[in-house]
């Protein structure tokens, strides 16, 4: 896929200045919004200003493809502009809003915003390009509407609307629903006399909130109701009105209604809508609608909606086959023909902001700056980086949290599946009677240090992969896993677990820190210990998630070490290789998980465990996360009491003897 999006970025560099022209002709910030997608898109996991996915890469390009294919509607695209943002003028460099317009809801009460380069490529997208449409009626059999002419086929063909379905596929705070709402406040006062404008929702509350923004915005127009009547359900024209059209609030699960004749049906969080039993209801209410459209000229399919804690829905299976529909942007595309509609798949647009598929582990979203932006083009106008690390720092403490927060405001599906993994019997038959002290160099073992630091509730856990490198006809006992943990003093005393930790503690498999903040002391002194007792530790594994202070102190002990050998920025050097940020993604650690079953899993196992009691217990508590593409990551599989730490590290442990492999 990045290959693909390289494609995507060169032929976007390619086409823009082309029709430079023409976007800034439609709006100076659609030119501003490509330029960005141009200047800001890379396949580089580390660059800062990889700002858009490739989805929203490619889906600009189809916009791009369809403005040279179909004629564009200019004076349309300024109308549905301007009406909302009313006019607004440059005053000392900062914009000022000078007179008309629709107000918005905001901090300080209601005011008046101007459009985001974004949101101008979605009206663009949705009122900008037309296409002659073949209504296969012959020519000359009746008059000629204002928007038809003769077909050089022999039958009419009428000028509508290219785009007959949008999705916005964004996160919370990108103002969905303020776009959402305008929508259908054009569909009321602009469109068809009689139209008929569908909030749909999965639930009541939710369609009502779509329902009363629309209404605020159309109450403007009309705030002593002297033309339209406004009930808590419903919106229409009164008597006596040239217009007829409606706004109604529909909720999944309802009592279907008779009679429909929607143009604009807008379905609100449709992406959380999932099947159960093979259906949905929130699907089989859109397609109620949809299916009272089919005489309009010009019906509109509005999806607005950010990804859900769901595995499998209406809405999910669309997002795939968009997904998969939009890499036809990289071939070569038919052109021209004279603004007639070429296939029906030109009726469909999308801007999606979510993550390339390569950013979707959890560490990634939780730390990318760049990922945040990738998602929210809102962020510093509508939502704040402060309340997005306030999100990721509450994800990371409430598991429910963080499902929701990964899934509505990074826009990734986080179903949550998790599998069973190895159990604890099978690790305790794999344990024997050695110590990690028994692993020395002079015996032919070299040693891989995971560590997984506490944050308090935790347990503080060093774990030892030892690595026999004689010769050996088999792979038997190849490996050897120790341990060392440590609880703290207060946490033990109000541990559910506190009958296992007294027990293991007494039997000394694990020591207790006193007060309330791990001292990393004692890590260094084990560390020391053990290194004086022949093992030679050539590597060390840790998440850096959560590592600062005792990373620092780790790095500080090895200084003392080697000083008296190198010199400073050789010394340097050596730690930097020695102490490794191993990440906690399913990228990284799918491959490790698989080298631990074949180990574990062999039917001669190359890997063994230390006797400690910890574990089989702590492997008991494990499961696994199944992430997008089938990739895997560990994760506890019970309750929050349910420790693992000691395998996370053996997982970093493992990490580092895969990447340092042949080279010791």
């Amino acid at each position: 896929m990045k290959r693909k999006k390289q494609q995507a970025i060169d032929l976007l560099q390619a086409q823009v200045p082309d029709q430079q022209r023409q976007l800034e002709s439609l709006d100076r910030r659609l030119l501003d919004y490509y330029m960005d997608l141009c200047e800001h898109s890379s396949i580089d996991e580390d660059d800062p200003y990889d700002w858009h996915n490739l989805s929203e890469l490619l889906a600009a390009l189809k916009q791009l493809r369809l403005m040279r294919t179909y004629p564009v509607d200019v004076d349309k695209v300024h109308q549905v502009i301007r009406l909302r943002e009313g006019i607004w003028q440059q005053e000392s460099g900062i914009w000022k809003h000078k007179g008309g317009g629709l107000s918005q809801p905001g901090r300080n009460g209601n005011t008046y915003y101007m459009w985001m380069p974004f949101q101008v490529f979605v009206l663009t997208c949705m009122y900008g390009v037309k296409a002659w449409v073949d209504t296969e009626v012959p020519n000359g059999t009746r008059d000629l509407l204002p928007t038809e002419r003769w077909g050089v086929g022999g039958t009419i063909e009428d000028l509508r609307r290219l785009c007959t379905d949008f999705t916005l596929f964004a996160p919370r705070k990108t103002d969905k629903t303020g776009l959402s709402a305008y929508n259908n406040f054009l569909y009321f006062m602009l469109e068809d006399d009689d139209s008929e404008i569908y909030c749909c929702a999965n639930s009541q509350t939710q369609a009502k909130l779509l329902f009363n923004r629309t209404s605020d915005l159309i109450r403007q127009m009309d705030p002593n109701g002297n033309r339209i009547r406004f009930t808590s359900s419903e919106v229409n024209w009164k008597q006596g009105q040239i217009r007829r059209a409606q706004l109604w609030a529909l909720s999944a699960g309802g009592k279907a209604k008779d009679g429909l004749f929607g143009q604009l049906c807008c379905a609100d969080e449709f992406g959380s809508a999932s099947y159960v039993r093979g259906r949905s209801d929130m699907g089989a209410l859109v397609n109620v609608v949809l299916s009272s459209m089919g005489p309009r000229r010009e019906p509109m399919m509005f999806t607005s909606t950010s990804a859900g804690t769901i595995s499998s829905g209406p809405f999910v299976d669309k997002l795939e086959n968009i997904n998969r529909e939009l890499l036809n942007e990289l071939n070569p595309q038919p052109e021209g023909n004279d603004g007639r509609l070429i296939s029906a798949s030109d009726r469909w647009m999308i801007l999606p902001l979510c993550p390339d598929e390569w950013q979707t582990d959890e560490e990634v979203l939780f730390t990318s700056k760049a990922v945040r932006r990738k998602v929210n083009p809102a962020l510093g106008v509508i939502a704040q980086n402060s309340f997005y690390e306030q999100s990721v720092a509450d994800s990371r403490l409430d598991p429910l949290k963080k499902k929701e927060t990964i899934a509505k405001l990074f826009n990734v599906y986080s179903s949550g599946k998790v599998t069973q993994w190895l159990n604890a019997d099978r690790i305790r038959q794999l344990q024997q009677p050695r110590r990690i002290t028994d692993c020395t160099l002079a015996n032919g073992w070299r040693v891989f240090c995971g560590l997984d630091f506490s944050r308090g509730d935790d347990i503080f856990a060093i774990t030892y992969l030892a690595v026999d490198y004689k010769r050996s006809a088999s792979m038997a006992g190849h490996f050897f896993a120790d341990m060392t943990a440590w609880v703290l003093e207060e946490t033990m005393k109000k541990s559910p677990n506190r009958p296992l930790y007294e027990k293991w503690v007494e039997a000394g498999w694990l020591h207790v820190c006193p007060g309330e903040v791990f001292d990393s002391t004692y890590a260094i002194n084990e560390l020391a210990m053990t290194r004086e007792h022949g093992v030679d530790i050539v590597a060390f594994g840790y998440d850096p998630a959560k590592s600062r202070q005792p990373i620092n102190q780790l790095k500080a002990w090895l200084q003392t070490l080697f000083m008296q050998n190198g010199s400073a920025a050789d010394v340097s050097n050596i730690i930097k290789q020695m102490v490794v940020p191993v990440s906690q993604t399913s990228m990284t650690q799918n491959p490790v998980i698989l080298h631990l079953e074949d180990m574990i899993l062999d039917a001669d196992p190359w890997l063994t465990f230390s006797q400690n009691p910890m574990w089989p217990w702590q492997f008991g508590n494990c499961a696994l996360e199944v992430c997008r593409g089938d990739l895997r990551r560990v994760c506890k599989g019970g309750t929050a009491n349910g420790k693992i730490d000691n395998v996370a590290a053996l997982v970093n442990a493992t990490y580092l003897f895969d990447m340092t492999e042949n080279k010791i």
